[in-house]
């Protein structure tokens, strides 16, 4: 296939290749290129197109693309770009009297117009004989000089490469001008940009014969650019002040029908509407191409939906003002609620894959915290495939625009409404009151109307490691207590804490067979509640060494978990502590011990846990592990607070770190792992090495140690070493091996912290992999030896896909499972034979009351904790014991 020069405008640069992909499916021009030769930071891709008139269609409506270029030659230096161009004669001919120009461009640099004349003269070989023409020429020859992108102000003396060919056709970036909000006659607050909306469009498919939808249309940036390509289109909002132009920047303009008429599509807009999308109109079935959309989700305006708050007088609506009741008011605003993001995006998934056609496109935006973005927290559905997901950094987070593909009709396994054939109630257990467990019960209640939910959870206290893993100095991730608080005051939801099932820490009467005899499916969410062991010699510990402790068990020391109060952490023995593996729990650990407590004493952390780190002696935090810098578990958010600690210096191996990032395998990797780049340009700002006096004669240090793996614990009287293999690294850096050297390394401490991971355990009864330590399942629904699906036997969280993820992968998680088990529902798959009747029959003859926490008990508990915790001018003083905390609940 003929070669063409894709030149790329550099802006948007994680979308190009995205819209690239979507001009091809539009224009139906195939197209091929190595996905590997492409970079952020070059405007330039080789691309194969059958013939110059498909290249010149392919890119006719690019907005990324500045132009497409019949490709000539490229080269490091001029003599390979001649020799290269002198391998193809036969092209010169066509062109050997047409008239001609050149254009002479720089990429990275700037080129005065000596230099530009200079290097035309250097293509005199080929020997053109045709008028030079500046306007119009038959003919326009291409020479653009890519420079290698420096960290300074300086520029590049000579170009890193040099490309050449004939230009064949031009994009549409004119367009970005054309559609300026600047210049439009209506705009709003989040009115979005227009290079941005064209773009989208392109990605939408929009085109003559298409019908878009906008569900949160506000002042129709969407319509404008989907309709120009010649879509029809449709909008609608709650908010039709919006619409109507009487809350936007420009008023009395007749809102964004002026804007239509402004542009000419007013004969493709069919209609903008008022009404919420949870509660729409539309019928049944699918309608439309794309849906093209921003939802507010509050980063400059919070989503809405229909709703009255508690307290709110429902009369309001029909109040009558200046004669015209309330509600039949131009200017009516109708009652809403907070509209949750999580809420938000599924309904939005879910309408998708109803409303559109086969092949049809949901395209929008999702924001994301930048340092803690994990691609497995992109929402999925079984009827839409992911298409493309193109980042826009700001600082401390991204927003990435997020393109579906409908791939198959919406059967009736995927739709995800509440089943109507059997009005009867049904009855979940959840079996663990942590975050998993609680998303799952509120995936629940928002997909149906007929399911009754019992949260059992082993502690008095329940939201788990939110509560007793999140770490003290951490409360905005804990703010997912309030939507735990709601569901459990849902009157559909009864908390059972202080009740443990059969194979946790005590009996209590219950199993999960008593369980499924009555209930019409079971939940399993209880987590990972063990950790991986080193398995090394010393590593439990000497006489008066305590060896390598568990970071799972020291986490929740310090966080309070009744269990773990017995810990004797060695803070006093030596200065030293060392941290094995490079994970967040690891970097949490190390932020602890060397944070002042004067600082965590404001936190949620124990008072217990305070007074000891007031007395550590612990000076040097070591955080060692097998592989290499690009290879680090943990994220830029975490790494960043260590560079915020008073008096600490980071340490570590710069050159290794350097040559790492440096190496071209490194920087191929790290330019298609944008979050690790900038963890890794964070690491190389802040860190020493070990022999820099920053280093040397720093009173706190915490050191980033890699390529060595704990091989024993050697132990001198009162003394406790850990003994380190060094390592080697073979393969790329995405499958790198850690790979033995004979060389050892010993570091004396006070203790050693082993944080390898958390481990599940399994229950009586239920299919476990001892292996992989999780319950085997698809999709949540839990599975035998043999792969078949246990019947009403469900997993949510880390018991389903292991101890990975932050807070929001585990929503996604659970909201997964629970659309299953609803899914199982409307297929009359479980929920045959249980009554209420049946379960509190059962609990009852387990005799569960007499242990029994309720959710008024842990609110009485809770309060509690919030007044000891005012006391002492922190958010709570959480009570330890499980003894006291059952004294403080029965008032004792």
């Amino acid at each position: 296939m003929p070669q063409f020069i894709v030149y790329f405008a550099q802006y948007h640069e994680d979308f190009r290749l995205a819209e690239l992909e979507a001009l091809s499916k539009l224009e139906n021009v195939a197209i091929e290129y190595d996905a590997s030769t492409y970079s952020l930071e070059s405007p330039f891709l080789i691309v194969n197109i059958n013939s110059v008139e498909e290249a010149t269609k392919l890119v006719r409506r690019g907005i990324l693309v500045r132009n497409i270029i019949e490709y000539w030659g490229h080269g490091s230096t001029y003599e390979e770009l001649f020799a290269r161009v002198k391998e193809n004669p036969e092209k010169w001919a066509d062109f050997k009297t047409c008239s001609f120009k050149f254009n002479v461009e720089a990429f990275g640099r700037t080129l005065t117009q000596k230099e530009k004349v200079a290097i035309i003269n250097t293509f005199k070989f080929l020997a053109f004989e045709g008028p030079i023409r500046m306007k119009n020429p038959d003919a326009e020859f291409i020479v653009r000089e890519e420079y290698p992108v420096t960290n300074n102000a300086s520029q590049a003396e000579t170009p890193a490469m040099i490309w050449f060919g004939r230009l064949v056709g031009q994009g549409s970036r004119e367009l970005i001008d054309k559609f300026d909000v600047k210049k439009r006659r209506y705009l709003g607050n989040t009115t979005m940009d227009a290079e941005l909306s064209l773009v989208m469009a392109n990605q939408a498919l929009a085109r003559p014969g298409t019908l878009v939808y906008d569900p949160f249309v506000g002042t129709g940036s969407f319509l404008l650019t989907c309709s120009h390509f010649g879509a029809c289109s449709m909008g609608s909002d709650i908010d039709g002040r919006q619409i109507r132009g009487t809350a936007g920047f420009r008023l009395g303009v007749d809102g964004i029908s002026a804007n239509f008429e402004q542009y000419g599509v007013g004969d493709r807009v069919l209609d903008t509407a008022v009404f919420d999308i949870c509660r729409n109109p539309w019928r049944s079935g699918p309608m439309f191409d794309a849906i093209v959309t921003d939802p507010p989700y509050g980063v400059r305006a919070g989503a809405k939906r229909l709703g009255r708050k508690d307290g709110t007088n429902p009369d309001i609506s029909f109040k009558i003002v200046e004669g015209v009741e309330n509600y039949k008011r131009e200017d009516y605003y109708p009652p809403t609620i907070p509209y949750e993001m999580s809420d938000l995006v599924s309904d939005l998934l879910e309408f998708a894959a109803e409303k559109l056609v086969v092949g049809g496109r949901l395209v929008y935006w999702l924001p994301t915290v930048a340092d803690e973005y994990d691609p497995k927290d992109i929402p999925e559905h079984p009827a839409l495939k992911l298409v493309a997901n193109s980042e826009q950094p700001f600082r401390s987070w991204s927003r990435r625009l997020i393109t579906m593909e409908k791939i198959a009709p919406l059967e009736s396994s995927h739709k995800l409404s509440t089943p109507e054939h059997n009005p009867a109630h049904k009855n979940f257990p959840v079996v663990g009151g942590g975050a998993a467990g609680f998303y799952t019960a509120a995936r629940l209640l928002a997909k149906t109307t007929d399911v009754n939910i019992d949260i059992f959870e082993k502690l008095p206290a329940p939201h788990g490691l939110v509560r007793y893993g999140v770490a003290p100095d951490h409360p905005e991730v804990k703010n997912c207590m309030s939507k735990f608080d709601e569901v459990a005051n849902n009157a559909r939801v009864r908390y059972f804490g202080n009740v443990a099932i059969d194979g946790h820490d005590k009996p209590s009467g219950l199993s999960v067979n008593m369980l499924r005899s009555v209930y019409d499916g079971v939940v399993l969410s209880y987590g990972a509640s063990e950790d991986r062991r080193l398995n090394i010699p010393g590593e439990d510990g000497h006489e008066n060494n305590v060896g390598v402790i568990s970071a799972r068990r020291f986490v929740a020391w310090y966080n309070g978990l009744p269990e773990a109060q017995d810990l004797e952490p060695d803070l006093t023995s030596h200065d030293r502590v060392v941290i094995i593996g490079h994970g967040n729990v690891a970097l949490d650990c190390a932020r602890i011990l060397l944070t002042p407590p004067h600082v965590l004493e404001k936190t949620d952390i124990t008072s217990n846990a305070t007074d000891k780190l007031k007395q550590s002696k612990i000076r040097h935090v070591e955080m060692v592990g097998r592989r290499g810098p690009l290879q680090v578990s943990f994220t830029t958010k975490e790494l960043r607070e260590m560079t915020k600690i008073e008096n600490v210096q980071i340490v570590s191996d710069v050159e290794l770190v350097n040559s790492e990032c440096e190496s071209s395998e490194g920087r191929d990797y790290l330019s298609q792992m944008r979050p690790l780049k900038r963890m890794m340009d964070l690491l190389r700002k802040h860190a020493v090495s070990p022999t820099d006096p920053r280093a040397t004669q720093a009173s706190k240090t915490f050191t980033l140690k890699f390529l060595m793996s704990p091989q024993e614990v050697v132990y001198d009287g009162d003394m406790q070493k850990l003994r380190f293999q060094a390592n080697g690294l073979e393969g790329s850096p995405a499958d790198a091996r850690a790979v033995a050297k004979d060389a050892t390394v010993d570091i004396p401490c006070a203790m050693a912290l082993r944080s390898i991971g958390y481990a599940s355990t399994p229950l009586d009864g239920v299919p476990f992999d001892a292996k992989r330590r999780l319950v085997p399942n698809i999709a949540g629904r839990v599975i035998d030896n043999e792969n078949n699906v246990v019947e009403g036997l469900y997993v949510s969280g880390w018991i389903k896909r292991g101890p990975v993820g932050v807070i929001a992968t585990t929503m996604q998680d659970a909201y997964r499972t629970a659309d299953a088990i609803v899914m199982d529902l409307a297929n009359n798959a479980i929920g045959h034979s249980a009554s209420q009747a049946k379960v509190n029959q059962m609990l009852a003859q387990a005799n569960i009351d007499q242990n029994r926490v309720s959710n008024e008990g842990w609110k009485r508990l809770e309060q509690f904790e919030f007044a000891a915790g005012e006391a002492r001018g922190k958010p709570r003083e959480k009570v330890t014991s499980v003894q006291k905390m059952l004294d403080i609940i029965r008032d004792k």
